[in-house]
């Protein structure tokens, strides 16, 4: 059996390392243009430019909704600087060109990812590690995020830090490092897209609250320094909105009231993390069904391979959550390690925590609604929770179903290449 073959389950590793690896530099080869591609694509490059040319620091972000023009600067933007300021890092190491500043943003994807990776290694089976290596090499929102600069991209390749120091927060005995970092690692998430006030971040103070006497009371000097630093992170913005009578606020107000005026009692797209695990590219579709089945069904007939799995992601990973939640709510919950067993049933409880506030603070926000997949980005990782959960117990319950798994993961696998070919 795979699972017990620590040989092979080094060998599909590597291999998908290698693969994810030469997917994304093809991709990135075949989509060389010069220049971004979208609206908001072409003025962030405009405005990274304008800052770079006129030696101004970032303070403020991307805009919230895009102006008609290039030049017009009374649309509010987002607070806080730091897509930017990564942005100018990439494109000034890149050359000061659009595709050297892309080459370098899918290095540091790569680069990013690797902290995920090695606590995946570090702290679950070599079997998680390998199946999850299988499905992050292809996952068509990784992929995206290596290969395009788009501000929201920005808070899912943090989402590879954050969820690994929430984990070691929440597991490991020395928490004052782990406390310190999870709420800066909010702070920049939020500067590159405004949801993350509404959803990740209202989302860790509630939890956290939850846990006042577990834990958060004993670590709430640490988590006081990440606040402190995440505060310390808008000081040039604050400086600034201070010196021009708080403009830019104002203009977030204006926006809030216009929003406001069109609300709908609806909730927002948070479903979107479910669909992080699948192979939905989080489109939109204006014809419904029928633009997703000719996406696949056309002269290639290879792609209907590429369809049954696009199907059947939507499959395994209801299975997981059904899988996962079903346990966590009879208290069955079990793998080979019971202190993992407890961080996982504390770190499902988090994903239950994110979608309730987050659906809660985007209603009250009264943009209720409006959340696109690529809002909730910053839960990326987090939606492959109940996965890593549904591994490790089938792994030490049920051996002999892990073949399975790595059938299906290794052939979702080459339904992706044949896509993307």
């Amino acid at each position: 059996m795979i699972v017990n073959n620590r040989k092979l389950l080094i060998i599909i590793s590597i291999t998908a390392i290698i693969i994810g690896i030469v997917i994304r530099f093809y991709l990135y080869n075949r989509t060389i243009v010069g220049y971004p591609v979208g609206v908001d694509g072409e003025y962030q490059l405009y405005q990274l430019q304008k800052h770079i040319n006129e030696k101004r620091f970032p303070i403020e972000g991307v805009f919230l909704n895009s102006p008609e023009t290039y030049d017009n600067e009374e649309n509010a933007r987002v607070p806080g600087g730091y897509f930017y300021l990564s942005y100018m890092f990439k494109y000034l190491i890149g050359g000061q060109t659009y595709e050297g500043a892309r080459l370098v943003n899918l290095i540091n994807s790569i680069l990013v990812s690797i902290i995920f990776f090695v606590w995946i290694y570090k702290r679950f089976s070599l079997t998680a590690f390998s199946i999850i290596l299988l499905l992050m090499s292809v996952n068509i929102y990784f992929l995206n995020s290596g290969n395009n600069i788009y501000n929201p991209n920005n808070p899912l390749i943090l989402s590879f830090i954050f969820l690994p120091v929430l984990y070691e927060y929440l597991y490991n005995d020395k928490k004052f490092i782990y406390a310190v970092l999870l709420f800066p690692i909010l702070a920049l998430s939020a500067q590159c897209h405004f949801s993350n006030f509404f959803s990740i971040i209202p989302s860790l103070i509630v939890f956290l609250i939850i846990r006042w006497k577990k834990d958060t009371k004993k670590n709430i000097i640490p988590l006081s320094i990440g606040v402190f630093i995440s505060f310390l992170t808008y000081l040039p913005y604050l400086i600034y909105q201070f010196q021009n009578n708080f403009e830019g606020l104002l203009k977030i107000l204006g926006r809030k009231s216009e929003l406001s005026s069109n609300y709908v009692i609806q909730p927002p797209q948070v479903y979107s993390i479910f669909l992080f695990v699948t192979n939905e590219r989080g489109g939109k579709y204006v014809n419904g069904l029928k633009d997703i089945i000719n996406s696949y069904f056309t002269s290639n007939h290879l792609y209907i391979f590429t369809f049954i799995f696009y199907v059947l992601s939507f499959i395994f990973a209801l299975i997981v959550l059904i899988y996962a939640y079903k346990h966590f709510f009879t208290k069955k919950m079990i793998t080979e390690n019971s202190r993992e067993t407890e961080v996982l049933r504390d770190l499902l409880f988090f994903y239950i925590v994110y979608i309730i506030s987050t659906i809660v603070f985007y209603m009250l926000g009264g943009i209720a609604g409006g959340g696109r997949p690529h809002y909730f980005y910053s839960s990326f990782t987090l939606g492959f929770v109940p996965l890593i959960y549904f591994i490790e117990n089938i792994r030490y319950t049920k051996t002999k179903y892990i073949n399975y798994i790595f059938l299906y993961t290794f052939l979702n696998m080459i339904a992706i290449i044949i896509y993307n070919l």
